[in-house]
């Protein structure tokens, strides 16, 4: 499915609110450009409805019932339209309600989002980001959501859903009415825990009210809650009807970002949708565009790990739709018309599993991962690991002793771990000592040209282990202070070892002393990630997916069709580059000669290149499939039928 969420936050001070609405031009332009629904607005951050509302105010400088006009021209051409309804920021509501903004627990002020200002600040002085108020959905707020919410649902076809925004900020709130409602539950509003516990309680209590109202009036209707998919918040995952996972790559997180959130959401088993934007950069940017073939690119990117398409773009306030932006978006949704078929109810076709630890470090491992091309499953507690080869533990997993046995007993028939820092346990060969007292220390392992020790970003976990020490430490002379400080950086390192290893193979466990995956996530060093991966290999050398004559920017991903017979293998290539504030990409060079060796678990009838409408030779020695890809240019999906 091909998305667009039509943003339409629009100041009061501009006149002729959706004076060039075109309900022809409007319905016609999204249907050339292959858009399968697009999000339309009932109220926006600046606190107005594009509609005639009894419960709220209409946006001064409109003279008609703007949504109702969108529904009905996008019905017309078989487009559907979810209606977007403001939660967090809505700015007139924030002017008239200081009662309803959300209070910041440590800072107890209300939170803003960008530039803070006040009843002083200087009207005309400039502003160059958002300025936004942020309000708490409970309280008094919360009788003006239902209000809102119901009202839409009886004057409009709710039955493409509805899009809640700005949903959580931060994870606790200082407000009175927070504070109120804590102390009649018996908690202590000025214990940051409970008021965390109040935060995440209530507000899923109040989404599931909302729900409820929607469903009322259509028991299908789609509810989202943006903000509420956050891999680190699973719980608000059973109150979403599906997930949109807004990861604009130019803006924030880059391109690597999206995909292991993707997975994670898979796991919900609903349908999840890959956001970016047609911006050069972030949202709101009027006049700025993105390169076509970026967008294609980062369109064949969410189909290669299962997700439906989003793109956000943001409508003029005189109601006239963009053509050069849909353009744009044509040129990306069509490409997706053409392969889309292959990419759906498919699952990641692995034997790699990578257990969370809600930190950054599964970062670190993911991006580590896709630069290795090998494709690979989260996994969590819970989750039956004996299919998976190898199990990497980043940095910090917090295990139950229950998980610890599972994973003794996966190792015990022939899995292996490769795990890292304070993730790693007794039974595993591994006794934990302390903390290494140190800001930071260095490695002794030879990678490529490099034997002088390299710097690891960060300071080892003390520990005895059994097995081969194929690393050791250098610690340095004292950590960096204001009283003990040695040049412009990091101390160096001192002659002799350190009394602890830095890297351990005991057997299937292969064991990192430092936190490797979060500080590869924090810098991104060439020689900490070449010394990970041999760490990778050393566990694993027998991977099912191996990649060879291939760049660090390409990716490749294999997916199994649920229904039918095939894999689908798709590789992609184009180097982002920093220009100003924006990760972007501008070159899509032609790679070939990139050697795959892949192990099936079926007789392979034939490989179809779906973007080059040809196949492709290969041969299969046993369970191993070989063969080589040429003319990669952006992106290629292969189709391996059996």
């Amino acid at each position: 499915m091909n998305c667009v969420h039509l943003d339409f936050h629009t100041s009061p001070h501009i006149p002729d609110i959706g004076e060039k609405f075109n309900k022809e031009e409007f319905a016609r332009t999204l249907k050339a450009a292959g858009v399968d629904l697009i999000t339309v607005f009932a109220k926006c951050h600046h606190g107005y409805t594009y509609y005639p509302s009894k419960v709220s105010t209409m946006h001064p400088n409109l003279k008609f019932n703007l949504l109702k006009e969108q529904i009905e021209a996008c019905h017309s051409v078989g487009i559907k339209a979810p209606i977007y309804i403001t939660m967090g920021w809505s700015k007139k509501d924030a002017d008239e309600h200081p009662e309803w903004h959300h209070i910041d627990f440590w800072k107890k002020k209300p939170i803003v989002f960008g530039t803070e200002m006040n009843a002083e600040t200087d009207p005309e002085m400039p502003i160059y980001d958002c300025s936004w108020t942020t309000l708490c959905p409970l309280g008094g707020y919360s009788d003006h959501l239902r209000a809102i919410t119901r009202e839409v649902c009886e004057n409009f076809d709710i039955s493409d859903g509805i899009f809640y925004d700005i949903c959580l900020m931060r994870d606790a709130c200082d407000c009175e009415s927070c504070r109120e409602g804590m102390r009649k539950m018996g908690l202590d509003p000025d214990n940051y825990e409970d008021s965390r516990k109040y935060y995440r309680e209530k507000r899923i209590e109040f989404f599931s009210e909302l729900n409820d109202i929607i469903h009322e009036y259509n028991k299908d209707a789609h509810v989202f809650y943006n903000g509420a998919a956050d891999m680190n918040r699973p719980e608000y995952g059973v109150i979403q009807s599906h997930f949109e996972l807004e990861d604009l790559p130019t803006a924030w997180g880059g391109y690597d970002l999206m995909p292991i959130r993707a997975k994670y959401f898979e796991k919900f088993g609903k349908l999840y949708l890959g956001m970016t934007g047609k911006f050069h950069h972030a949202w709101g940017e009027f006049g700025g565009f993105k390169n076509k073939d970026a967008l294609k690119y980062e369109c064949a990117d969410m189909l290669s790990i299962g997700a439906s398409i989003s793109v956000g773009d943001h409508l003029h306030p005189n109601g006239q739709i963009d053509k050069s932006t849909y353009n744009i978006i044509g040129h990306a949704f069509n490409y997706v018309k053409k392969i889309d078929k292959y990419c759906f109810d498919t699952h990641a076709y692995t034997d790699v599993g990578l257990w969370m630890s809600h930190t950054d470090a599964d970062l670190g491992a993911s991006k580590l991962l896709q630069i290795m091309h090998m494709e690979f499953d989260v996994i969590e507690a819970g989750d039956d690991i004996s299919r998976y080869k190898l199990i990497i533990l980043p940095d910090n997993v917090k295990l139950s002793d229950e998980d610890k046995a599972k994973i003794v007993e996966f190792t015990k028939n022939g899995g292996k771990v490769v795990c890292s820092y304070d993730s790693a346990f007794d039974a595993l060969g591994i006794k934990k000592l302390e903390k290494s007292p140190y800001d930071i220390d260095y490695i002794e392992c030879e990678i490529d040209e490099v034997v002088t020790p390299f710097l690891s970003y960060a300071s080892a976990y003390k520990t005895e282990c059994d097995g081969e020490v194929l690393a050791k430490i250098r610690e340095p002379y004292f950590s960096r202070t204001a009283g003990h400080f040695c040049g412009h950086k990091n101390t160096p390192f001192k002659d002799e070892y350190a009394e602890y290893p830095a890297l351990v193979k005991n057997g299937n466990v292969v064991y990192l002393a430092h936190p490797v995956f979060e500080a590869y996530n924090r810098t991104g060093n060439y020689v900490l990630q070449k010394y990970i991966m041999r760490a990778i290999d050393l566990a694993y050398p027998d991977r099912m997916l191996k990649v060879d004559n291939f760049y660090s920017c390409g990716r490749v991903r294999v997916r199994k069709s649920d229904n039918d017979s095939f894999y689908a293998m798709h590789l992609l290539y184009a180097p982002p580059v920093n220009r100003g504030n924006v990760c972007l990409l501008e070159d899509f060079p032609r790679v070939s000669g990139i050697e795959v060796s892949l192990r099936v678990e079926n007789k392979i009838t034939e490989i179809y290149d779906a973007t080059l409408d040809k196949t492709v030779e290969f041969t299969q020695n046993g369970n191993i499939l070989s063969f080589t890809v040429d003319n990669l240019e952006l992106h290629k999906l292969l189709v391996i039928k059996y």
